[in-house]
């Protein structure tokens, strides 16, 4: 039976089963491993492979991976931003992706110490380069230092349990300690601000704001597109490609996985008409906000380079704090994008919630409590790293 014959009969399509694998996937039917994630990927012999292939670990822009290192000897390497990872249509100055090249950073730091080893970090060694422009430059240097007597970072145990979680939430608010827990968390540890909502009404404004950011996002087949191409429709584009995201990231296993990759998902009919694609995000990004009580976001008061790659690093180690609390998170941040188009989506957000005009919001993000997803795939370390 042909394709488009069984899905008419079916009465579904792409996106409804895309919503159905979000609102249904919340059984926990056997955690792969994915590629990168294993003993295998991880059992490096030289230490800069080592803790560069626990550091892309980290959480980044789509799971992109936007990074390069350059070896430079034997206990040192820079890191570059990789000019064919970007995502010019919703990211088109960058921002994220230098949040990702912080994530990397901080899971690298927080990697070493496990292994014994300091990391010294020396930021933008050949010059730092303006917000709105990528300049091929090192965004870092870094020299592994070898300390006996260092105690591993407390979370260094989360870095192999840490996970975007994508499927709906349970509605249950953080509790007062919780809250109290983050914010000190933030006060000891952060650059940024961290600012936490879950009042009702604030709840409701963020449904709103949430899938009015997505369906701006939509709207324009270019960034729908983008977001498109890092869809992994089936595990043999897991295999091949070992970056993006897919449905067993949604939560999404066994027979209605087997089910959406054989006879629902097709790329090819996806990437030319990707309308009804669109629409079942934005039902996806409805259901997730629905399901959320409690949303936080981290904010800044200038937005050059460096505080991206320190929000960055912050963001990791709030991923890593969340999940060592058993809370899980997942990052939405549509609203925050600066094309012409979510510009005045934007400016209601701010204003809505008494955000500063020069105030910079980085990060925004929902927390709360459900079962664990596969990881995203990560790409063999060699992959990003060559020898100067």
């Amino acid at each position: 039976m042909k394709r488009r014959n069984f899905i008419r009969i079916m009465g579904i399509g792409a996106g409804s089963m895309l919503l159905f694998s979000q609102l249904r996937g919340c059984h926990n039917e056997g955690i792969i491993q994915q590629p990168g994630w294993s003993s295998n990927d991880l059992n490096e012999s030289d230490i800069r492979l080592k803790i560069i292939a626990y550091a892309m670990l980290c959480p980044n822009p789509h799971n992109k991976q936007p990074w390069l290192v350059e070896l430079t000897g034997s206990s040192s390497f820079r890191l570059f931003v990789d000019p064919d990872r970007l995502l010019p249509e919703t990211d088109p100055y960058f921002r994220q992706i230098h949040i990702g090249q912080g994530t990397f950073l901080e899971m690298l730091s927080i990697a070493a110490s496990g292994f014994g080893y300091e990391v010294e970090v020396n930021y933008f060694p050949d010059g730092g380069y303006s917000n709105l422009e990528l300049a091929k430059k090192a965004v870092a240097s870094i020299e592994l230092k070898q300390r006996a007597d260092l105690e591993p970072d407390t979370l260094f145990s989360e870095i192999l349990k840490r996970h975007s979680n994508k499927r709906v939430y349970n509605n249950i608010p953080l509790s007062d300690l919780e809250i109290e827990q983050l914010y000190n968390f933030n006060k000891n540890n952060f650059i940024s601000r961290i600012h936490i909502e879950q009042s009702c009404q604030s709840k409701k404004e963020l449904e709103n704001i949430l899938v009015q950011a997505m369906e701006i996002e939509i709207l324009d087949r270019s960034r729908e597109l983008e977001t498109i191409r890092m869809f992994r429709f089936d595990d043999e584009e897991i295999k091949n490609n070992r970056d993006g995201f897919g449905l067993s990231q949604s939560g999404v296993n066994g027979f209605r996985k087997f089910m959406a990759e054989n006879f629902i998902l097709s790329r090819k009919d996806v990437e030319n008409d990707p309308t009804e694609f669109g629409k079942q995000a934005v039902e996806v990004v409805k259901k997730q906000s629905v399901s959320t009580t409690c949303f936080a976001w981290l904010s800044t008061d200038s937005n050059e380079r460096l505080d991206q790659i320190l929000v960055g690093r912050d963001y990791c180690r709030l991923n890593l704090k969340t999940s060592a609390m058993g809370l899980v998170q997942h990052p939405m941040s549509q609203i925050l994008q600066e094309y012409d188009g979510m510009l005045a989506l934007q400016a209601e957000f701010k204003s809505k919630f008494n955000i500063k005009k020069n105030e910079t919001v980085q990060m925004l993000f929902r927390i709360g409590r459900a079962e664990p997803t596969q990881h995203s795939p990560r790409r063999d370390v060699r992959a990003i790293v060559s020898t100067g």
